[in-house]
Formats: C-alpha cells, sequence, structure tokens
C-alpha cells in the first residue's frame, strides 16, 4: 500500500473513531490529510470507501485473530482476568496510535456506524462476537471440568450472559467517559459472579 493511502487511513481513522462516521465530512477528511479532493479521490472512490478500509484494518484486521485461549494451569478468575486484559490492550493501543485519552474514544459508536453504513458489516460483527463468545465458553468449561464451579452451569448460557454484562459496561464507561474504569468494574463483577458459582468445596 502506498505511503500516503496508509496515512490517509490512519488519520481519518482518529476522527471517525473520536468524532463519528456522520460528522466527519470531505472537508475535514482534506484538511486532516492535507490533500486536495482530486488528490483524495485518486485513493479513495468515496468517504464510505475510505471508512470501509478504515474498518477493515482496525477493526475486522484485527478481530480475525482467533487470540486468546485459557490457559490450564490457570484457574476461573485468572483465566477472566487475561481475556478482559486482552479486551483492554485493544483500548489502550487505538488510544496511544490515536494520541488521546482512552476516554475520548467511542469505539460502540464506530462499530455501530460501520453497521449502519457499510454492506457486509453486521455479518462480520456477528462473527467476531460468535469468536469471543466461545473464548468465553472455553473459560467457564475448563472451570467446570477442574471442579471450580458448578457442574450444573450451561457454558454457553453463562457466556452469552457475560458477553451481555461486558458490552453493557463499556457502553456505561463510554457514555460517562470513564473508559479508565470499566476493566476494575468487570472484574469486580467477575469475582462476584464467581461467588455464586463456584462449588460449595473451593
Amino acid at each position: 500500500m502506498h505511503a500516503t493511502q496508509q496515512q490517509i487511513i490512519e488519520k481519518a481513522f482518529a476522527l471517525f473513531m473520536t468524532d463519528g462516521y456522520k460528522e466527519v465530512t470531505l472537508s475535514r477528511l482534506l484538511k486532516a490529510t492535507g490533500l486536495s479532493k482530486g488528490g483524495f479521490y485518486h485513493y479513495f472512490e468515496s468517504k464510505e470507501a475510505l471508512f470501509e478500509q478504515v474498518v477493515e484494518q482496525f477493526f475486522f484486521g484485527v478481530a480475525s485473530n482467533e487470540g486468546f485461549q485459557p490457559l490450564p494451569e490457570k484457574n476461573f478468575i485468572e483465566n477472566m482476568d487475561l481475556f478482559l486484559e486482552q479486551k483492554e490492550m485493544a483500548f489502550k493501543l487505538f488510544a496511544q496510535q490515536l494520541g488521546v485519552e482512552q476516554s475520548e474514544i467511542n469505539f460502540f459508536m464506530f462499530i455501530m456506524h460501520a453497521i449502519t453504513n457499510l454492506p457486509g458489516a453486521r455479518q462480520k460483527t456477528e462473527l467476531f462476537m460468535q469468536q469471543e463468545k466461545r473464548q468465553l465458553e472455553n473459560i467457564i468449561a475448563l472451570a467446570r471440568e477442574k471442579g471450580e464451579i458448578r457442574d450444573n452451569i450451561e457454558p454457553t448460557f453463562l457466556a452469552e450472559m457475560l458477553m451481555r454484562l461486558f458490552d453493557g459496561t463499556e457502553m456505561h464507561g463510554v457514555l460517562l467517559h470513564e473508559n479508565f474504569l470499566t476493566l476494575e468494574r468487570e472484574r469486580r463483577m467477575v469475582r462476584e459472579l464467581y461467588n455464586w458459582i463456584k462449588t460449595q468445596n473451593d
């Protein structure tokens, strides 16, 4: 990829992530990149085409990695901490790349605008969510096999419940500009949940 094209994608990512798709006009993109309108259209057919490249590179390109697997030597809490740290690292990486505070990143707005404006984005997002759910199911199944949690716990149901719990907490953090507190809140929730589902002899 030509260096200038990559620079456009990176600058556009910063604008789309912090301000949203609708707010980022072509004139703002031209100002941020220093390109003329003709220079912009040399690389991209439209703002939508640029946004699609941004989403592919900075979300789906990262999300396509199967990534996390629970470690057999770790217990339920330890594996859940590792899972949450993986999510947190993505936010920190984005903030570092954008040169902004983590609280300024509206990740959910970014994904919702992708789903709304890009054909196929919803299906790709669903695949990512299924992958994340499998990771949680593996953590839960491992803990059940090791006797850490009750054997009547259904991994699929609990994984879905955890995903919804985390999504709500992360969205709450974005709305209140408190992303920096999200990981700690999620860790506390996991520990409270564990007290409800752990085996009696634990």
